[in-house]
């Protein structure tokens, strides 16, 4: 049994102990995780996991507040990402690669976010893309690597060691509540069960598609998400109305894209304002919506400080096409096609069920957006 940090919440108590006292879900190598840390790290784990098993690429899930915060594949990233990402020389590792590109999903979420690899950590991997984060998991760690990693955060980092364990046909979660307990039994790879069936168009981008669906069915419901290139770009759940997901999410890939302004790439910062932190404010300037303090923290920030009065013309912002939306759930509003595709989507993916399905594709026709529909629903809460 382990002994953690706190409950959900500072003044509770938490504990964790395995179901099967002979195979513990990971093997604790330094840190104090809370129960939100735990919870965290095997969702992200679960999904890094299954979306390796559905692509075979490594991959990468970060998760915040039991909700994943950015996912990716460790694929190429593409040519001129360097100024983009701002860290100089793009990992060469496939496991470097998708850190990088599942925790850039959302400046905000990489800080304090739990992060899951599906491959061992290796010495080519820079223990820098894991700054800022509260833990990781991975299947294992080269000789010398956990070491490194332990030393974030005063000595407080949270290093956990475990390969992900096999998908039972059906897994049971039980929840006590209220004097109340809840059972649920889920059959083993729902995801993608019954296979894909095309409604228009054609399924063009299966890589992102995956990465979609995953985090979607991982995400707190109602959920929608936007990926691109095998990435998040944008993740908007805990909605009680599909519309305000949607748009919750089109906003996040919307400041995903504005991120690759000309005028964002050439601000320019003061020496003591590390790569986490440009990238924050150069998110935070795309969102267009910083307050007078605000833009007086980002004037104490800038080599030139009249910039932080500049106002980015975002007609000039590069265009965002090839993107996947998936929902959780089928949906009758042809307004989130058009929402859709005002964001780009080319790649619309839910499960069967839609009550306005011919009005639902004569909308993707038109906007020249493939759909995709899956055997199951992927709610979660």
């Amino acid at each position: 049994m382990i002994t953690l940090s706190r409950g959900m919440n500072p003044h509770e108590t938490g504990f964790a102990e395995p179901v099967t006292v002979s195979d513990p879900p990971f093997e604790l190598l330094s840190g104090v995780p809370s129960y939100i840390n735990v919870l965290d790290a095997l969702l992200a784990r679960d999904l890094a996991d299954r979306l390796e098993r559905q692509t075979g690429e490594a991959a990468c899930a970060t998760s915040k507040h039991t909700s994943p915060a950015g996912v990716a594949l460790g694929t190429p990233l593409a040519p001129g990402a360097e100024e983009f990402h701002d860290r100089g020389p793009l990992p060469a590792d496939p496991v470097g690669r998708a850190v990088l590109r599942a925790r850039s999903t959302t400046p905000k979420y990489a800080f304090a976010d739990f992060v899951a690899v599906s491959r061992p950590v290796t010495g080519d991997v820079d223990p820098s893309l894991f700054a800022n984060a509260v833990g990781v998991i991975a299947p294992d760690y080269a000789p010398g690597v956990a070491d490194r990693l332990r030393r974030f955060n005063d000595g407080t980092f949270i290093v956990l060691r475990g390969p992900a364990p096999a998908t039972p046909p059906v897994r049971r979660e039980v929840q006590e509540a209220y004097g109340l307990r809840l059972t649920r039994e889920i059959p083993g790879g729902t995801e993608f069960a019954g296979g894909l069936h095309t409604v228009c168009g054609d399924l063009h981008d299966p890589d992102s598609l995956a990465v979609a669906v995953l985090a979607v069915a991982q995400a707190q419901s109602n959920s929608m998400v936007f990926a691109v290139d095998g990435q998040t770009i944008g993740i908007g759940m805990g909605q009680q109305h599909r519309l305000d997901c949607t748009r919750l999410a089109a906003h996040r890939a919307l400041v995903w894209q504005r991120r690759h302004h000309p005028d964002l790439l050439s601000l320019r910062f003061a020496d003591h304002v590390d790569a986490a932190q440009r990238a924050l404010w150069r998110a935070r300037v795309a969102e267009g919506d910083l307050t007078p303090s605000v833009r007086d923290q980002l004037a104490g920030v800038l080599r030139d400080p009249g910039r932080a009065a500049h106002e980015p013309d975002w007609a000039r912002t590069p265009p965002l096409t090839g993107v996947t939306l998936a929902a959780d759930n089928h949906f009758p509003f042809v307004e989130v096609v058009e929402l859709a595709a005002r964001a780009g989507v080319t790649q619309l993916v839910t499960p069967r069920g839609s009550t306005d399905a011919g009005a639902l594709r004569e909308a993707c026709v038109r906007h020249g957006i493939s759909w995709i529909v899956t055997g199951e629903r992927f709610f979660r809460h």
